[in-house]
């Protein structure tokens, strides 16, 4: 059973988030013949088998493999709620190019429990049914009894008629074991209802679980974020990285700011400000409000007229929040977002389209 388990967290790991084990390369479109990245799309086929395998080991392998995926799918479902209120880019993709988180692999896993019930309670048990034992002698007869040497003729059966003689047992019946029968069957029924009472308690505790954990509004989401944001770590060499889930809550919050143009009309020292930079220590602060020139694998940056103004990366991942001034260079007007390294393959299209496009290639 619990091999079984670690499978099936395998598998839905496998489904939610397949780049995280297999990212991204173009280089591999241009190189002939079968790479390791054509079995992507089928890599999930390792952790079914392993539960196959693990499954039919016992003589139970029905229980075991409908429990494991259960027990998976119903811990997946606590985790959802209280990731999506913390973590969201764990259950829901930040870009349309990611893999599709937590919520695909869901979805996944209802499909190969309905196509495993199909397949091992309907498909199998009709081809190959289970083995009926009965040991009973009520329809046994003694081959003696067929001989043909001691066969009889009509006329010897009508001459000598052989009849049954059942004898039936009337009177009192015995109460003292009827009321203890009547017990081990209100027992038994009574078990039988406190498990399904059990169990659809747990069920009921999961939905509501599910429904009703509390969730961040917008305001709160961003306020999230933009604490998030600022958590790094330090690397041996003494560089500081942001860490998996500030990349992701750096964009969501520079997204917002381009969208709703909160920055603008504010000077570059209000803007720090509002962003909460004040807050963050002086040597990472640098860090990340370095205005110097940065390529980037998604895009060629041909725009003079912007200012690098903020780049949280945790040294694959990067988000640039980009602004342009007015004249003066003291007012924000305008802030744009920036993202690559979440997808190599779509960085590179990217590129290259936004190359041929400066150079009126679709013209």
């Amino acid at each position: 059973m619990l091999l079984c388990t670690a499978g099936a967290v395998g598998l839905l790991y496998v489904f939610s988030y397949p780049d995280s084990i297999m990212p991204a390369n173009p280089a591999l479109d241009y190189v002939q013949g079968i790479t390791y990245y054509d079995f992507k799309p089928i890599m999930w086929v390792v952790p079914f088998l392993f539960m196959e395998l693990v499954s039919v080991a016992g003589p139970r392998k029905n229980l075991v493999w409908f429990t494991s995926l259960l027990v998976v799918m119903c811990g997946a479902l606590i985790a959802w709620p209280v990731l999506t209120a913390i973590c969201p880019e764990l259950v829901h993709p930040t870009f349309e190019y990611e893999d599709g988180k937590l919520a695909q692999g869901m979805i996944y896993m209802l499909c190969v429990l309905g196509f495993t019930m199909f397949t091992r309670l309907m498909v199998l048990r009709f081809l190959y049914p289970p083995e009926e034992n009965d040991e009973s002698d009520i329809n046994n007869v003694d081959a003696a009894v067929l001989d043909p040497a001691k066969g009889l003729t009509v006329k010897e059966i009508l001459a000598n008629p052989q009849k049954a003689n059942p004898h039936f047992l009337f009177g009192e019946a015995d109460h003292e074991r009827l009321s203890g029968f009547r017990a081990i069957l209100r027992r038994l029924q009574r078990l039988s209802n406190w498990r399904t009472a059990i169990w659809a308690t747990l069920a009921l505790l999961i939905a509501l679980w599910f429904c009703f954990f509390p969730q961040p509004n917008e305001e709160q989401a961003l306020q999230r974020d933009m604490r998030t944001m600022y958590h790094y770590t330090k690397a041996a060499d003494g560089t500081r990285r942001a860490t998996f889930p500030a990349v992701h809550a750096a964009y969501r919050v520079m997204k917002h700011i381009a969208g709703t143009e909160s920055l603008a009309g504010l000077s570059k020292t209000a803007a720090e400000k509002r962003l909460g930079l004040d807050s963050v220590p002086a040597a990472y602060r640098a860090q990340l409000r370095d205005e110097s020139d940065l390529s980037i694998p998604s895009v060629d940056d041909i725009f003079d007229s912007r200012t690098r103004f903020l780049t949280i990366t945790d040294g694959r991942r990067i988000a640039v929040l980009y602004v342009r001034t007015n004249e003066a260079g003291d007012t924000i007007n305008i802030a744009e977002v920036q993202d690559a390294g979440w997808n190599a393959k779509a960085d590179d299209i990217r590129r290259r389209f936004g190359t041929a496009s400066s150079r009126g290639y679709y013209y």
